[in-house]
C-alpha cells in the first residue's frame, strides 16, 4: 500500500476497539467515526481515539499508530497493491481475486470488476502453471484513471497467444487476456518477465484511495 500526499495510515491493537459484552463491529464503527470527525494534527488524533475507549475499555493493552504523509493531495492513483504467489499454496490465487476484486471495486469500477478479476486470474494460473519459482502479482490505478495488473515471475520465457481447438483444456487464457483488457503486453525484466494488462476505468481524482 502507497502513502500519497495528505494520506493517512493508523493500526491499532483490539484493545482499543473491543467492549466487553457488546457487538464487536460497534467499537470499529465508533473509531471510523471518530477518525472522520476528528482532528487534521495526528497527536490530537491519537489522543481522541484513546479517550473513546475512557472506563468502557475491557482492560486489554492497546496500542495505536497514526502516520500521515505530509504534502498537499493532489490527482493521483492508488495502489500497489501486491500479492506473492506460491507453487503449491491452494489460497494464494484466491486471495489475490478478493484484493483485486475490492479494489476494483474501491476504486470506482464494480462495473468491470468480473473483467479484471477474469484477467488477472489467467495472469496468475499462467505464472503458477509455467513457471517454478512463483511469482508477484500487483495492482494499481494510474494517475489517468487505469486499472493495471502486473504479474512478475521467474522465467525468461515469453508467453504467446494461440488458437486452442474445441475441446483443449489450456490455451485459451491470453486469449480472454485479449478480448478482456483494453491493452496487455509483456516486459523481460532480469532474468524474469513481467505480464500486465490494463482497464481504463475513469479519470482519477484527488480523493481516490485505498
Amino acid at each position: 500500500m502507497e502513502l500519497h500526499p495528505g494520506d493517512s495510515l493508523l493500526m491499532c491493537t483490539d484493545g482499543l476497539i473491543e467492549r466487553p459484552g457488546d457487538d464487536p463491529d460497534s467499537g470499529m464503527r465508533d473509531f471510523m467515526s471518530a477518525v472522520r470527525k476528528g482532528p487534521t494534527d495526528v497527536e490530537e488524533l491519537a489522543d481522541l481515539l484513546c479517550d473513546l475507549v475512557g472506563d468502557v475499555g475491557g482492560g486489554d493493552d492497546m496500542a495505536l499508530l497514526v502516520l500521515r504523509r505530509r504534502g498537499s493531495p493532489g490527482p493521483r492513483g492508488s495502489g500497489p497493491l501486491r500479492q506473492h504467489l506460491t507453487p503449491g499454496d491452494a489460497d494464494g490465487p484466491a486471495m489475490a481475486r478478493h484484493l483485486i476484486r475490492a479494489a476494483a471495486t474501491a476504486w470506482g469500477a464494480p462495473d468491470r470488476a468480473d473483467e479484471i478479476e477474469l484477467a488477472a486470474d489467467e495472469l496468475v494460473t499462467n505464472a503458477l502453471v509455467h513457471t517454478d519459482g512463483g511469482g508477484v502479482v500487483s495492482l494499481r490505478l494510474t494517475p489517468d484513471g487505469r486499472i493495471r495488473v502486473e504479474v512478475e515471475d521467474t522465467s525468461s520465457a515469453l508467453p504467446r497467444r494461440r488458437e486452442a481447438g474445441d475441446w483443449a483444456v489450456s490455451g485459451r487464457g491470453l486469449l480472454l487476456v485479449d478480448r478482456l483488457a483494453d491493452e496487455w503486453g509483456v516486459e523481460p525484466r532480469g532474468g524474469g518477465k513481467c505480464v500486465w494488462c490494463e482497464f481504463h476505468v475513469r479519470p482519477a481524482g484527488p480523493a481516490d484511495g485505498l
